[in-house]
């Protein structure tokens, strides 16, 4: 086969030119495909996020009521409001709720017990009996006692965060000083995950922390110390194996610009698919302390979208190649075999067979030059027959 003479061909460029374009239509087309299926993961991975938010903050918001319930049970006691209000032996109000503290922690799981007095002194600690005398500067405490009324929220401590509920206590219609209820909150991290799937990391800003409690904290308490896994943030509580994992999830410019539930992208850990995400997550006077990042698992998804989109590609292609097919039959019999054909009848009327004639039924621009080629060769075969009468 003489390839130049192929490429020269209208043959080749007509169907050259449609191959070119179907091509391109396929790459289009699986372009489009692909940025669809990208937006669809996105927004299934935003949602994901979306709904771990939700699951954490009906999880607080359960807990707050519960708490408050238990307090407005416990505030009944009379003879504790009494000795409270004498105002003088801490001993013996510390035994007077020492039962009630002890069932109200196995129960609702209270970590936290406090009397307030009115100016913020607190009075006493049933958790922590030693400690007391100090001014309590807590957003709870200070809402409570502006508003005159129980207000409650996840608040900031030392080394992690705790919701707290802050009512005004009252014996004898009188303000006595204020009574908190408090619960560590580091169980969240599961019910979330229980009611999601969805694995989480809570991240808290290092400016809010408190170093060297943190290490002593972190010490006595056995658990792990990452203050230095992160440059400006600490992992309170996870879900996850250990901080590495949480330290590939996004980088620490994203945990500062996290003002909403956002989605990061995804990454591959041992052969699955993850989704990373995170929302911010705020204290009782609504100022931003961390992130709260999450991690859900997407393989199905990615899977299930890339199957598809290879299918639709498949299918696709199988399409064009078939319209090519199809073209390429129709343009062989329709414009490139009658062209080559009349090229041959031109030959032959070149050398002389003038009485070749050339018949056609076709209206279009072919018809029309067979008909111009008609024409040419009656004129050219009375010219010959003329010179002939005039030899």
């Amino acid at each position: 086969m003489d390839f130049g003479a192929l490429k020269r061909s209208i043959r080749f460029k007509m169907l050259g030119g449609i191959l070119i374009l179907e091509l391109l239509m396929v790459a289009v087309f699986s372009g489009v495909l692909l940025v669809s299926a990208r937006k669809d993961l996105a927004l299934n991975a935003t949602k994901a996020v979306e709904r771990s938010q939700g699951a954490y903050n009906l999880i607080l918001q359960g807990d707050a009521k519960m708490l408050a319930a238990a307090m407005d049970c416990f505030a009944t006691n009379a003879a504790v409001r009494q000795i409270y209000a004498e105002h003088q032996d801490r001993q013996k109000l510390l035994d007077a709720v020492q039962d009630a503290y002890r069932i109200n922690k196995t129960r609702y799981g209270i970590t936290h017990l406090y009397f307030i007095d009115k100016d913020g002194t607190c009075f006493l600690r049933a958790h922590d009996t030693g400690n007391f005398g100090d001014q309590i500067q807590r957003d709870t405490f200070l809402q409570s006692r502006a508003a005159g009324k129980t207000i409650s929220g996840i608040e900031l401590g030392k080394t992690a965060f705790a919701l707290r509920v802050v009512t005004p206590y009252l014996h004898g219609g009188n303000l006595i000083g204020f009574l908190e209820f408090g619960e560590e909150i580091d169980h969240f991290d599961q019910l979330v995950k229980r009611e999601t799937g969805v694995d989480v990391a809570v991240m808290v800003d290092k400016r809010f922390l408190d170093e060297e409690q943190y290490h002593k904290t972190m010490k006595a308490s056995g658990k792990p110390d990452t203050w230095n896994q992160f440059k400006g943030f600490v992992m309170v509580s996870t879900t996850l194996p250990d901080a590495k994992t949480a330290a590939a999830l996004v980088s620490e410019d994203d945990f500062r610009k996290t003002a909403a539930p956002e989605y990061f992208g995804t990454l591959d850990r041992g052969g699955a698919s993850l989704a990373k995400g995170a929302f911010p997550l705020k204290d009782s006077s609504g100022k931003q302390v961390g992130v709260v990042l999450t991690l859900n698992d997407v393989t199905d998804q990615v899977r299930n979208e890339r199957m598809a989109l290879w299918t639709l590609v498949l299918i696709t292609l199988l399409v064009f190649a078939g319209s090519f097919l199809v073209g390429a039959a129709y343009l062989r019999a329709e414009i490139v075999g009658p062209l080559v054909r009349l090229a041959g009848q031109a030959k032959e009327i070149s050398m002389g067979n003038v009485e070749l004639k050339l018949e056609t039924e076709r209206e279009d621009e072919i018809g029309l030059l067979i008909r111009a080629f008609e024409r040419m060769r009656v004129s050219l075969k009375k010219s010959m027959a003329m010179l002939s009468r005039n030899d």
